[in-house]
């Protein structure tokens, strides 16, 4: 698939070719099919580049996208962990890493091209190889597809969340979500329903340092307003106002945008015509003596299965750790949510 993509401002007159592979197997490894267990941490990024490159303006401009701060955490934190080897260094043992970004000048290339492949030498494994007939187009390509570097690596960051939490899945949560809202969502063991209402519940997964907590509530699909930003606040703070209180007697939950406004975009969210993603700060209220707080993430969207409106949201406790991974983990959770049609499936 040729796109051809216009960056604010000045136009990429170059084309940059997309394709999405699943690569052959080769090489010894341990996943059964000839490759090998990828490797790297969580969010990890290993750029392939000459020194100069990444030394230059060129690293400054992958640095300033892929190690940009994590919208809606209460510290800063960065995008993705980035280090960078050079290609003649570019060995087997880099070759493992979850995610990699090459970036090469190809003197016989007559444009810009984004190759994009799975699985390559690892699995699981994001392999992104931008390449352009000159250094200086090259610097301009990145610039015109930064967006889709990110969604692609942050795409395969989700399914290995997932693939994660699919092992070690607590199948008695999925089955009564099915039967109480006919929402199917897959749950890793340790966590446990708080509360459990007719159109809302809340699970939560302590351990000694950190919580995760998940809520799934849904309404009846009426309008579009429902989708506002000011509809997902005011029903949001209105559930936890009610369900989610701190220690002490009068404290509640709610989202805290003194400091940092929740940050509302629309999302593909699988499987619905429409969805709005929200990202901010929650806290607790009406109590001096709580100080609790954290992110959140939520998605809203459409279920057309029982014309209602579902909202999947996320919210993290984490005093003393970085947020940035264990909010990923919930963010995975939630995007395996989906609506279960248990009216047809008892018709059959």
């Amino acid at each position: 698939m040729a796109n051809r993509f216009v960056e604010t401002g000045r136009k990429c007159v170059f084309l940059v070719v997309v394709a999405l592979l699943l690569a052959a197997c080769t090489g010894n490894g341990t996943q059964g099919d000839g490759l090998m267990s990828s490797s790297g941490r969580s969010s990890e990024v290993l750029v392939v580049c000459p020194d100069k490159d990444w030394n230059g303006s060129l690293g400054d401009s992958l640095r300033e996208v892929l190690e940009a701060p994590v919208a809606g955490l209460p510290r800063t934190e960065p995008m993705f962990r980035v280090s960078q080897v050079n290609p003649e260094h570019f060995t087997p043992m880099y070759q493992k890493q979850r995610n990699i970004l090459v970036l090469q000048v190809r003197a016989d290339a007559t444009a810009s091209r984004l190759l994009v492949e799975r699985d390559k030498w690892a699995r699981p494994q994001t392999v992104l190889s931008l390449s352009s007939p000159r250094a200086d187009s090259l610097a301009v390509a990145f610039s015109c597809v930064q967006e889709r570097i990110v969604q692609h690596i942050m795409q395969g960051e989700m399914r290995r969340f997932q693939r994660a939490q699919r092992a070690q899945e607590d199948a008695s949560l999925n089955r009564r979500l099915q039967e109480r809202y006919a929402l199917s969502m897959v749950l890793p063991e340790g966590f446990f329903f708080a509360v459990c209402r007719p159109d809302f519940c809340w699970l939560r997964k302590e351990t000694k340092y950190w919580g995760q907590s998940v809520m799934v509530y849904t309404e009846p699909y009426t309008s579009e307003s429902q989708f506002s930003p000011e509809h997902i606040a005011a029903l949001r703070n209105r559930l936890t106002h009610a369900y989610v209180q701190g220690s002490s007697e009068g404290s509640y939950a709610s989202i805290d945008d003194r400091f940092y406004p929740v940050l509302y975009r629309n999302f593909a969210f699988p499987n619905s015509p429409y969805a709005v993603e929200a990202r901010g700060l929650w806290g607790l209220f009406g109590h001096p003596g709580d100080h609790m707080g954290g992110a959140f993430v939520s998605y809203t969207f459409l279920d057309t299965v029982y014309q209602r409106v579902v909202t999947a949201d996320a919210f993290l406790y984490a005093p003393s750790d970085e947020k940035r991974d264990l909010l990923r983990q919930e963010e995975a959770i939630l995007l395996t949510l989906q609506a279960v049609d248990t009216l047809s499936a008892a018709k059959k």
